[in-house]
């Protein structure tokens, strides 16, 4: 293929197929290993589509086959690699300055990253820096429920990666000021504007 067409168009395809899936890549890496080269290239890696990491994050975990694609795409700075590595090295390893590194490099391009930078922020000792990275997160959303919902799907995550439950977390300065409403609601919601980061660092604490 690349006798005929000039290697930079190649690896160019190659990245735009990639961003789609992953798994379109497959058959790049069976044709041989010039094509295979190209497919493992930074410019290809790092815009890979990693879709089915966010949906199915065990596929993350170590002893997993697709373990060792995420790591290539990690090295090469994907940006949804570094979510859903620092969001199990954080939800199954525990505290680290690695995990809050690549779940904060994440974020400007992730909002669920940008949750977990915020949450983990705060169940690592920094309740008032992470308390107003999470003030930022719910800024982003055009009402309190679309914040609720993209939150949950960041816990269902980490549920699906099957964390120890060990209290990970015990010991560190989290926080623990009751809100304003006393955790007492009426509505359809158990969560609210107030208690929002405290909800969220007791279901993590309980977690892992």
């Amino acid at each position: 293929m690349s006798s005929y067409i000039p290697f930079p168009l190649v690896t160019d395809i190659v990245r735009r197929i990639g961003i789609s899936g992953f798994r379109h890549l497959g058959p790049f890496i069976a044709a041989g290993p010039e094509l295979s080269a190209i497919v493992f290239s930074d410019e290809v890696l790092q815009e890979v589509g990693l879709e089915e990491f966010v949906s199915v994050p065990s596929l993350c975990l170590e002893g997993s086959p697709y373990r060792p694609f995420l790591l290539r795409c990690l090295h090469s700075n994907n940006n949804t690699a570094k979510y859903i590595e620092g969001l199990r090295l954080a939800a199954l390893v525990g505290p680290s300055v690695q995990s809050l590194d690549m779940l904060g490099e994440a974020a400007i391009h992730n909002i669920h990253s940008y949750f977990a930078f915020g949450i983990f922020y705060v169940l690592c000792g920094n309740p008032s820096e992470g308390s107003l990275i999470l003030q930022k997160y719910l800024e982003k959303f055009q009402t309190f429920e679309e914040a609720i919902n993209c939150a949950d799907q960041v816990m269902t995550q980490i549920s699906d990666m099957g964390p120890t439950g060990k209290h990970l977390y015990r010991g560190y300065r989290g926080l623990h000021v009751i809100p304003p409403c006393g955790l007492v609601h009426y509505g359809g919601l158990d969560v609210c504007p107030s208690c929002f980061v405290l909800f969220y660092v007791f279901q993590i604490h309980d977690l892992c």
